[in-house]
């Protein structure tokens, strides 16, 4: 198991509480709460490589059934029938919601000795460290851009799974994702906020670049068509040498090779949003740059991007 840097964050309550996993081969029965994008592509992901998945409760009946149907799994009517046929209970619930659901569920007698997670990026385990709920809780975020409900699951198995939350069933859970051919890692709960912005940084923030790429392509006289058609190809290979050569033997372009006059005509054409942007994320380049090229001094562009 790949484990992130940091150790995660134990809990030592409820230490007393009944095992009904320590048997040798038993799986973790797995329900949904919650019935949208990401319930629908785990549950499906899953149920496709082995986990015993029970099935789907939303408070729309439509999306639950719906959601069995397509992982062919069942559908529950109230969320305590679902969490008596489930070992784990996944929240797959949109995040502020996910406090609003656990307490509606978590003094029910059924709930207890349960295991508790939810698939938030940014809200570590600890929405579930209620003194009073005798549950034990985790955050499970698939670090993957899920778009389609129906669709997502085909390339589920590029996602990087991180688990954060109880020590007693910590194991358990990994175990799930690694078992479905899952990349897994464990992090420190304190960590999650700034996992969640690494996490925001190499996904949605990219997409702001690319958007910005295409805007400025556009104010040269391309339509949106033809703006993509001249990136995709520039930002697929890219995304690919990352990915197979790392971040810093990809980079090329003016400011890895000191091209400060390049780097100066450049801000001379953009308006002043686009220069701060400009500059922030020329900042983050240079740090890879000097790391690529220790004998170059960008003492210049430094300056130039303060």
């Amino acid at each position: 198991m790949e484990t992130i840097p940091d150790l995660y964050h134990k809990y030592e309550r409820f230490e007393a509480l009944p095992s009904y996993l320590e048997k040798e081969g038993d799986r973790v029965r797995i329900g949904f709460i919650g019935a949208g994008r990401v319930g629908y592509t785990m549950g499906k992901y899953l149920k496709e490589h082995g986990s015993d998945i029970t099935g789907y409760y939303s408070r729309t009946k439509e999306h639950a059934k719906d959601a069995s149907r397509f992982t062919d799994t069942g559908y529950f009517e109230n969320a305590e029938d679902l969490i008596k046929e489930s070992d784990a209970v996944f929240l797959t619930v949109s995040d502020r919601y996910i406090s609003y659901v656990f307490d509606g569920i978590k003094d029910l007698p059924c709930t207890a000795g349960k295991i508790i997670c939810h698939t938030s990026g940014s809200i570590s385990s600890e929405v579930f460290n209620d003194t009073l709920s005798q549950v034990y809780g985790y955050s499970v975020h698939p670090m993957y851009a899920v778009s389609d409900k129906y669709t997502s699951y085909r390339d589920f198995s590029n996602a990087f799974i991180t688990i954060e939350g109880n020590e007693k069933y910590l194991d358990d859970i990994t175990s799930v994702f690694i078992s479905a051919g899952l990349k897994t890692g464990t992090l420190d709960t304190a960590s999650k906020v700034k996992y969640h912005a690494a996490s925001v940084a190499a996904s949605n923030l990219v997409c702001g670049m690319y958007g910005f790429a295409m805007r400025l392509l556009t104010e040269c006289g391309f339509d949106e068509e033809s703006a993509a058609t001249a990136l995709n190809g520039l930002f697929l290979d890219n995304a690919k040498g990352i990915v197979e050569k790392g971040v810093t033997d990809q980079l090329t372009g003016p400011l890895e090779r000191g091209d400060i006059s390049t780097m100066i005509n450049h801000l001379k054409c953009l308006d002043e949003s686009s220069v701060k942007l400009y500059k922030t994320a020329s900042s983050e380049v240079l740090k890879i740059a000097s790391r690529k090229n220790l004998d170059r001094d960008y003492s210049e562009i430094e300056e130039l991007l303060k």
